[in-house]
């Protein structure tokens, strides 16, 4: 059997993160997403297909031993997926790239045109499948508000697929949607649904990439990499993930995901946060439930914010649209190569884009695309 990785999207919803990485390529406790994704299918099957698009590069020279497909058009999951028609010749497996799941998928394994759902409590933001003795009967567009089961994202499926592919026409917001054919699929030959127990996880916004990262902290505990120097005075309340190279100095680091040549100063506080590699938190520094990318660096006295004084959830713009990550506490996401001044101060929920520069003394109280 073969399988397919999905990984030519954009992540818009993620950015800044994804300015200079795929989604499929951000880190999970120093580990790239897809890496999961590729170590758990070669214990499975023999030959796994990757299909990029943007910044294919970042892909290409990180992972090895697979067979890469371009999604020339860009348009969708089942424009990505027909980009592998030349690779497919029998059952395989099909995972979308920016989904993180850690479970048995043994069940969809042995049941060919499958796909696996997930019970959520609420379905709004994925669209509902529903289904009888485990025979698909439908999958609802986003919208529907309550409990139930929604597209987890993992396939079983053979080459007749791209029968129904060819078949899809353009959706509303212009793309050639995966689901479509997998309803022609089931019309045909009847679909099999198969709920997948245990962590799953669609990394669509910031927030979710956190709590991925929080999820393998507490499964990894603690990790220290090589050539890493950690001052006798330096507190760590694990669980914790340390890179290589790094200098963690008279500091506090509580559950939290440190990327490789990074340094943690003097007197700083990071909390449940991932600082990516070749960032600094030197001196005076506080980040708490937040993402600092690659290449930063926060000048002395630097503060994020990351609680509401009505103590609301934290709202944050995605594609220019206010949406509240339905959460008490979260801070700020940070693009890379960014330099803040001495005491700066960051609000909750508030985006930092990609080569920045704040002033020393600024107060952002909301998102920044542009050095000020």
């Amino acid at each position: 059997m073969k399988a397919v990785i999905l990984a030519a999207g954009k992540g818009e919803r993620l950015q800044p993160l994804t300015d200079y990485k795929p989604k499929a390529m951000l880190p999970i406790c120093n580990k790239p997403l897809i890496k999961y994704q590729i170590d758990m299918l070669k214990e499975k099957v023999e030959e796994i297909a990757v299909v990029v698009g943007y910044l294919e590069e970042e892909i290409r020279k990180y992972i090895k031993d697979v067979k890469f497909y371009r999604d020339e058009k860009m348009k969708g999951t089942a424009s990505a997926l027909y980009s592998v028609r030349n690779f497919v010749d029998d059952e395989f497996i099909l995972i979308y790239g920016d989904i993180f799941f850690d479970g048995n998928i043994d069940k969809i394994l042995e049941t060919p045109n499958s796909m696996a759902v997930v019970h959520l409590k609420d379905v709004s933001r994925y669209g509902k499948v529903t289904f009888e003795q485990e025979r698909l009967e439908g999958i609802i567009e986003k919208g529907e508000r309550g409990e139930g089961f929604v597209n987890a994202g993992i396939y079983h499926l053979d080459a007749s697929i791209f029968e129904f592919v060819e078949r899809v026409k353009e959706s509303e917001r212009g793309e050639y949607e995966l689901t479509d054919a997998i309803m022609m699929l089931n019309a045909d030959k009847g679909v099999r649904v198969i709920p997948f127990e245990g962590y799953w996880k669609d990394i669509g916004y910031p927030w979710d990439y956190i709590d991925v990262n929080m999820y393998m902290l507490d499964k990894i505990g603690y990790s220290i990499g090589e050539n890493t120097e950690i001052w006798s005075n330096a507190t760590i309340r694990k669980p914790a993930v340390i890179g290589n190279d790094c200098e963690i100095r008279n500091c506090v680091i509580e559950k939290s995901v440190i990327g490789n040549n990074c340094v943690i100063g003097e007197f700083s506080v990071v909390k449940r946060s991932i600082v990516m590699d070749n960032s600094n938190v030197p001196h005076l520094n506080y980040v708490a439930d937040s993402v600092i990318a690659e290449g930063c660096n926060l000048g002395a006295g630097t503060k994020i914010a990351n609680l509401r004084f009505d103590e609301r959830p934290v709202k944050m713009t995605i594609k220019g649209e206010r949406i509240s990550s339905e959460r008490r506490k979260l801070g700020a996401i940070i693009g890379y190569n960014v330099k803040t001044g001495i005491n700066v101060s960051i609000y909750p929920g508030v985006k930092i884009g990609s080569n920045c520069w704040i002033e020393a003394e600024t107060l952002v109280r909301r998102d920044v695309n542009h050095s000020r």
